[in-house]
């Protein structure tokens, strides 16, 4: 389930996309504009990465498996999926990455799709 943040985000978005496709501008919100975000799994090439990542949290690096968002190719969250506390950059807003892994980690345990 989307949080109504994460919601209102996502509609905003749209909104500026369709408006755009329209021909059509709208004033900027003060959102900076996200223009790719990936999930996926963690593989070993990231490990420097999830050190680094964990480091700007103040946490440990999750040890086995997780799920990493990334924003326009920069690792921003992740979230162990063995039940560990969730790491992302404090720099950058990753509450709402947090929760779009958390409904990835959701569909995958879902549609048996976890290793």
């Amino acid at each position: 389930m989307f949080s109504s943040h994460l919601t209102n985000l996502a509609a905003r978005e749209r909104q500026r996309e369709l408006l755009r496709a329209a021909g059509h501008g709208l004033p900027d919100g003060g959102d900076t504009p996200i223009t790719r975000v990936t999930l996926r799994y963690a593989v070993a090439a990231d490990r420097t990465r999830l050190r680094h990542l964990a480091e700007l949290d103040s946490v440990e690096p999750p040890r086995g498996t997780a799920l990493v968002a990334e924003v326009d190719g920069r690792l921003r969250a992740a979230l162990p999926l063995d039940g560990g506390a969730p790491i992302a950059d404090p720099f950058h807003r990753g509450a709402e990455l947090v929760e779009l892994l958390r409904m990835r980690a959701a569909q995958l345990v879902g549609s048996g799709g976890m290793c």
